[in-house]
C-alpha cells in the first residue's frame, strides 16, 4: 500500500484541479477544509518577521457574539471545517474561553497557533476541549528565541506549553519555527529542545514579507540558506517527523521527502482566512484590498461560495498555479528553487563564522529568490 500511494499521489494534483474546475463551472464549491481566523491584532511581544503589526488590539475587532454568529454558526453551514485560530496571540482575548465553549457546543473541531506564553493560564479551556491540533512558536535556541521575541523566558514557556497540551490530550502539537536569515543555519542547535519538548512535529514556515516583517526584508533567508533548510528537513524526516509548510510551494516529485501528502495550494480552495476586523481573505495576508468579502454584510458561506473564482478558474496565472505559495509568489519572493539541492553546499566553509545572534546582523547580503 505505501508503494501504491506513492504512485497514485502524484496524480492527486491533476485530479483535485479538474474536480474543483468543474465544480466551479457548475456553480458549486466543495466546503472548505478549515477556516482561520486571526481573532485579535493584540500581542505582548513583537517579533520582528511578524506577518501584520500585531501589538495593540484594533478597534473593529469582531465582538464574542459576532464571532459565534458570524463565523462559527456559519462554519456549520459548511460542513464544520476546522476553525483555526490564531492571532496576534489569541490567547489575549479574554472570550477566549466562551469562544471555544461555543464551537465545541456547535460541534466545530478547532485548532491554535499561538507563541506558548498565556497556554498555562487557559489550561482549563484546553482540558475541557482540546484542540485537535496546537502549532507552538519556537524560533532558534533559547537565548536567541527570547532575543528574537523580545522576552526573556518566551522560550522556557514554549516548551512548557508543549508539554501540557500533550499532557491534557491534543492529538497533535508541532513545534513550529519560522525561517529567517538569522535563524536558517541555526536549526541543528534546536534538534535537541525540539525532541525533548515532547512535540509530535516540527513544521517549517518561511517569512512573508507583510506587516512589520515587510520593514525588515533583510531578515529573510538567502538562496543558500533555503536550500541548506530543505536538505536538512529530508534528513532529518528519517528521524522525526519534519515537515516544509506551504510557504515552501511545491517540490514536484520528489514532494514525498519533505511533506506527507502532495503540496496544493489551498488560497481561496481548501482554505480561508477571516482577518481580526472581519475581512474574508483567501490566506493570511494583511492586504485588504485582497478582500472577497465582509462577514458583517454578507455571510461567510455565502462568500465562499461565490467568491475565489481566480484561484478555481484558469485565467489569471499567479492566483490559478497550486504549485506554488500564493502568499509568497504575490510578493515575487517564491522559494521553490530551494528543492534544487546542491549537494555540497551543506559542507562548513573554512573561515566563515557562524551567524551573528544580533537581530538585524544577517549571514550575508544576498538577494532572497
Amino acid at each position: 500500500m505505501g508503494l501504491l500511494h506513492r504512485l497514485l499521489s502524484r496524480h492527486v494534483k491533476a485530479v483535485w484541479r479538474t474536480e474543483q474546475d468543474l465544480l466551479h463551472r457548475l456553480g458549486y464549491a466543495r466546503p472548505p477544509e478549515a477556516v482561520q481566523w486571526i481573532s485579535t491584532s493584540a500581542c505582548d511581544l513583537s517579533c520582528p518577521h511578524c506577518y501584520s503589526h500585531a501589538g495593540k488590539k484594533s478597534a473593529s475587532e469582531l465582538t464574542t457574539d459576532e464571532a459565534k454568529r458570524l463565523i462559527i454558526d456559519e462554519m456549520v453551514r459548511l460542513n464544520r471545517p476546522t476553525l483555526v485560530i490564531a492571532g496576534g496571540e489569541t490567547l489575549l482575548r479574554r472570550d477566549f474561553g466562551e469562544i471555544i465553549e461555543y464551537a465545541a457546543s456547535r460541534g466545530v473541531p478547532w485548532a491554535i497557533h499561538t507563541h506558548g506564553g498565556k497556554v498555562e493560564a487557559n489550561r482549563e479551556v484546553f482540558e475541557k476541549h482540546p484542540p485537535i491540533m496546537a502549532a507552538i512558536s519556537v524560533d532558534g535556541p533559547e537565548e536567541f528565541h527570547d532575543q528574537f521575541r523580545g522576552k526573556a523566558g518566551s522560550f522556557a514557556a514554549a516548551m512548557r506549553a508543549i508539554r501540557l497540551l500533550k499532557h491534557v490530550g491534543v492529538p497533535e502539537v508541532v513545534a513550529g519555527t519560522t525561517i529567517t536569515r538569522t535563524n536558517a543555519d541555526l536549526l541543528a542547535d534546536m534538534v535537541a529542545d525540539v525532541l525533548g519538548s515532547g512535540a509530535d512535529s516540527w513544521g517549517f514556515h518561511l517569512m512573508t514579507p507583510e506587516g512589520r516583517a515587510a520593514e525588515h526584508r533583510d531578515l529573510l533567508a538567502t538562496p543558500r540558506q533555503l536550500r541548506r533548510v530543505a536538505s536538512f528537513a529530508r534528513r532529518m524526516r528519517s528521524l522525526f517527523h519534519v515537515e516544509l509548510d506551504n510557504e515552501w510551494g511545491s517540490a514536484g516529485g520528489d514532494d514525498a521527502f519533505y511533506r506527507d501528502v502532495p503540496f496544493v495550494c489551498g488560497a481561496g480552495r481548501v482554505t480561508c482566512v477571516v482577518s481580526a476586523n472581519g475581512h474574508v481573505m483567501p490566506c493570511t495576508t494583511t492586504d485588504e484590498s485582497e478582500s472577497h468579502g465582509h462577514v458583517r454584510e454578507t455571510p461567510l458561506s455565502d462568500i465562499w461560495a461565490a467568491g475565489f473564482s481566480a484561484f478555481r478558474t484558469p485565467g489569471d496565472d499567479l492566483r490559478f498555479d497550486c504549485s506554488d505559495c500564493w502568499l509568497q509568489t504575490r510578493h515575487g519572493h517564491s522559494c521553490r528553487s530551494a528543492f534544487f539541492i546542491d549537494l555540497l553546499d551543506d559542507l562548513p566553509v573554512p573561515g566563515v563564522a557562524r551567524p551573528m545572534l544580533q537581530i538585524g546582523l544577517p549571514e550575508r547580503r544576498e538577494v532572497a529568490v
